[in-house]
C-alpha cells in the first residue's frame, strides 16, 4: 500500500513557533517539521496510510493551542 505524503503549512501565534513545533514532533505522522519565513510559520511533512488518517491528523493539528490556520498540500508523486 502506498503512503500518502502531504505538506501542511501552519500559521501560529507570534512567538509560539517553538512550542507548536515541539508538540508536532511528537506526532508519528509528522516526519519533518521546519520553521519557515513568510506568510506561514511552519511546514510539516506528513505521511499517512489514508486520506482519512490525513484528515484526522489535520483536525488534531488545528486543535493545538496557538495554531491559527493551516493549508494542506497533497503530493501527487
Amino acid at each position: 500500500m502506498q503512503m500518502i505524503t502531504a505538506f501542511v503549512l501552519v500559521i501560529v501565534e507570534p512567538g509560539k513557533e517553538g512550542d507548536v513545533k515541539k508538540k508536532l514532533m511528537n506526532l508519528p505522522q509528522a516526519k519533518e517539521v521546519h520553521e519557515i519565513y513568510g506568510e506561514y510559520d511552519l511546514i510539516i511533512k506528513v505521511q499517512t496510510k489514508s486520506l482519512q488518517e490525513l484528515d484526522a491528523f489535520v483536525t488534531k493539528l488545528r486543535k493545538i493551542k496557538n495554531v491559527r490556520a493551516t493549508s494542506t498540500l497533497i503530493a501527487s508523486d
